[in-house]
């Protein structure tokens, strides 16, 4: 019978090389995107730039729908597979079920299936602001799939992305609702919009 450090041992092997392609299929993807940008559009270096920190916000407030309405809706292939990740945490089987996709495929389909509406307007407006949105994008979705690895799996983090770790493992240990994986700026304004809403709720019922 194989026991559990082995079995442990051999989905780490086999998790860190499904991360590994998938980080690889994130560069490649968001490189083709950001060409695309800067081969057939006009751009100047402030609509980059104001194209990457519309980009940051874009990919925070994506990662945060898609795993409260999708990954945790209740029903559907993508939340079955979702709630794996959380039933195997504490099994040897847990490094298979951690990074975002089993198939770098999925994370192609998911940079195109993001892409589509910014290149949509880029042949709309014919301005390159969008290659910084792609560029963000993929810088964020790379920072997601390591630090997401690290805070489940173990390795060395910043200080200052300590805190983030903790916010995501409380959404597993509590169930908190806190559904942004390491930097929670939509769960903020989220739960300020909820206490307000409660807030509001209570004066009305006096």
């Amino acid at each position: 019978m194989i026991s559990d450090d082995v079995i442990r041992a051999e989905r780490k092997t086999q998790g860190l090389r499904i991360k590994r392609n998938n980080l690889l299929a994130a560069l490649l993807s968001g490189s083709v995107l950001v060409w695309i940008s800067l081969r057939y559009f006009p751009f100047s270096i402030a609509g980059i730039l104001g194209g990457f920190v519309l980009g940051f916000f874009y990919a925070n407030a994506f990662e945060y729908c898609l795993h409260r309405f999708v990954l945790h809706a209740g029903r559907g292939v993508f939340c079955e597979q979702h709630m794996v990740h959380h039933s195997t945490l504490s099994s040897p089987e847990a490094a298979r079920y951690v990074n975002f996709s089993s198939n770098p495929l999925g994370v192609v389909a998911l940079f195109f299936a993001n892409g589509a509406p910014f290149l949509f307007l880029l042949w709309i407006f014919h301005n390159g602001w969008t290659a910084g949105v792609f560029a963000s994008f993929t810088i964020y979705y790379i920072a997601f799939e390591e630090i997401h690895w690290r805070s489940h799996m173990g390795g060395w983090l910043p200080k200052w992305l300590r805190p983030a770790a903790r916010h995501h493992l409380l959404h597993h240990a509590h169930d908190t609702g806190r559904f942004n994986v390491f930097l929670p700026i939509v769960d903020w304004l989220a739960g300020g919009f909820r206490l307000e809403t409660r807030t509001s709720g209570d004066e009305a019922g006096k």
